[in-house]
């Protein structure tokens, strides 16, 4: 296919701008392929931009783990209904962060994550989303007590920013899922068929 239902591209082009091959090239060299978000993004290089500069800084410069950074957008996808973002952190999780299998279906599922302290991780970060960053003391002391500090709790603001970036422009788009995480994406919120 090569653009979405709504006509947002969903293929490269030989004479794309400067600032968005470097995204592409970027990609291809890290993963192996352009993600169709990737491409739907370009339609506007500053909004892809700001979205890959984003997680490229939290990558180098945040204190949390790949891993904890990769929880909180997941379960911010899953929270957004977001078929397409959700697969695609499952998939990276197990391919790129180390992330327990069973630690992954739970964020999927909206369970409890078996890891207390990743547990306590998507717990705050939903409740900072829900709220609007309106929480309690005593949510923040217990982000705290769990071994988290002030500048992840920044981090995780972060993690949220870029994420509703990424979910909003999949439904407003109707990105198709990459072939790679098809399989993952089979099932996944199947009764919402509003959401892509």
């Amino acid at each position: 296919m090569n653009q979405t239902p709504r006509g947002f591209k969903m293929q490269e082009s030989a004479n794309e701008p400067k600032e968005v091959q470097e995204v592409f090239d970027w990609y291809k060299t890290n993963f192996g392929f352009v993600p169709n978000l990737t491409k739907v993004m370009s339609a506007s290089p500053a909004a892809l931009r700001s979205y890959w500069l984003s997680q490229q800084q939290l990558s180098q410069y945040g204190t949390l783990t790949p891993e904890e950074h990769n929880i909180i957008q997941m379960a911010v996808a899953v929270e957004n209904r977001c078929k397409y973002c959700a697969s695609g952190h499952q998939m990276a999780g197990g391919a790129f962060f180390g992330s327990d299998e069973n630690d992954l279906k739970a964020i999927r599922n909206e369970s409890e994550i078996p890891n207390d302290k990743f547990e306590a991780l998507r717990g705050f970060a939903l409740e900072v989303y829900e709220s609007k960053g309106r929480i309690s003391d005593k949510s923040l002391k217990e982000f705290y007590s769990v071994g988290y500090d002030k500048s992840q709790a920044i981090e995780v603001i972060t993690n949220i920013g870029v994420k509703v970036m990424s979910n909003l422009t999949n439904q407003l788009t109707m990105t198709e899922v990459d072939e790679p995480f098809v399989p993952i994406a089979e099932g996944l919120f199947e009764n919402e068929s509003q959401y892509r």
